[in-house]
């Protein structure tokens, strides 16, 4: 009898072995990593603003990403302004691995950067980053498209850079906004924003890793030019399906702002334009509600979840010259109390990535 209880006692000590294996073998399966990153386009490398560069980088200190994409950046006097970063973030004693490799984008990251390409570089540029993060890897591309034919201006009453910037006048000196919606989108095309998304969507097409896409498209979200936005924002009643949101929708990405905030009434999410510390208005159209979102995360793969979604910088944006908050209550804000150093606002997202899963349970 004392035999088989110490058998029994040492076949239920094996299954708990075995029952402790599977349930270690299934936290693995589903580890995964919290990452947040910035999308940041940082107004001529700071220039734009007095001592616009130290508050790039106290941005970037007081929000603390692991990854952080820069657009408009120049490299002005042949000086590597993204080593310069690190440097300056280095002296506070925050460290980042850095990346140019051409274009006006760059890359900043707490993992490792193992290699980059540049997949277009006219009129802007996409660069794609591929980021270790130790168990696999994922794949970021920095995006600064291009900003002629500036088509959301056109329902607001004002040229998008062709032949000008300036108003189209009604003849009584205020807006005379364009409402056919095929001439308004006839006008997109003639930008590279379309070819610029299209390189991109087939350069990823056979990446099987996570792969985010972020930076400054210079165009509106379809998801924001809506039947419930029509009258707000000068949309001029217009609901307009804009082209490279619609292209990264339709080939599997997702717009991680809008996972997280689906409401484009209620979250309206604006990027452009902000107010700058120490400048005059920078809006475009002074006699016009300009307010967009233009500044982006998306991402791609079954793997990805958002987390959490903000929009970094202060609450302000200019409509018609004049400060306004308004549409700022339900969105979550950071650094706004930092002097700010951009006309475009950040967009901070944090992912959760799971890693492969390579045994089944």
């Amino acid at each position: 009898m004392k035999r088989i209880e110490n058998k029994l006692l040492g076949v239920l000590f094996i299954a708990g072995l075995l029952l402790n294996c599977c349930n270690n073998l299934s936290q693995k399966q589903a580890s995964s990593l919290d990452i947040s990153f910035l999308s940041l386009n940082v107004w001529q490398e700071g220039t734009s603003v007095p001592n616009g560069f130290n508050k790039i980088r106290d941005v970037i200190i007081e929000t603390k990403p692991d990854i952080i994409g820069f657009s408009e950046v120049r490299n002005y006097e042949n000086i590597d302004w993204t080593n310069r970063m690190l440097k300056a973030l280095s002296n506070f004693g925050i460290d980042y691995h850095g990346a140019y490799t051409g274009g006006d984008v760059s890359i900043i990251s707490k993992y490792p950067i193992n290699e980059s390409k540049v997949i277009y570089q006219e009129k802007g540029s996409i660069v794609q980053f591929e980021i270790d993060l130790g168990t696999f890897p994922v794949f970021v591309a920095v995006a600064h498209l291009d900003y002629t034919q500036y088509a959301c201006y056109l329902p607001r009453g004002y040229n998008g850079g062709s032949p000008d910037w300036k108003l189209k006048d009604d003849g009584n000196g205020s807006p005379q906004p364009v409402k056919n919606i095929g001439e308004i989108l006839a006008y997109n095309q003639l930008s590279e924003r379309d070819e610029q998304i299209k390189a991109f969507i087939k350069e990823v097409a056979t990446i099987e890793s996570p792969i985010i896409l972020m930076g400054d498209f210079n165009e509106p979200s379809y998801l924001d030019w809506t039947e419930n936005s029509q009258q707000l924002f000068d949309h001029n009643g217009m609901v307009i399906n804009w082209p490279v949101t619609f292209l990264l929708e339709k080939s599997g990405f997702i717009d991680s702002y809008r996972a997280f905030f689906p409401d484009e009434v209620k979250n309206p999410g604006f990027t452009w334009p902000s107010y700058a510390d120490d400048v005059k208005a920078t809006s475009w159209t002074p006699l016009a509600d300009e307010r967009d979102r233009i500044d982006y995360v998306f991402y791609k793969g079954d793997r990805i979840t958002t987390k959490y979604a903000a929009i970094v910088g202060p609450k302000a944006s200019y409509v018609r010259n004049q400060i306004d908050t308004s549409y700022t209550l339900n969105e979550n804000f950071l650094a706004t109390d930092v002097p700010w150093p951009s006309d475009h606002k950040g967009v901070f997202i944090r992912l959760q990535i799971s890693s492969e899963i390579r045994t089944k349970q």
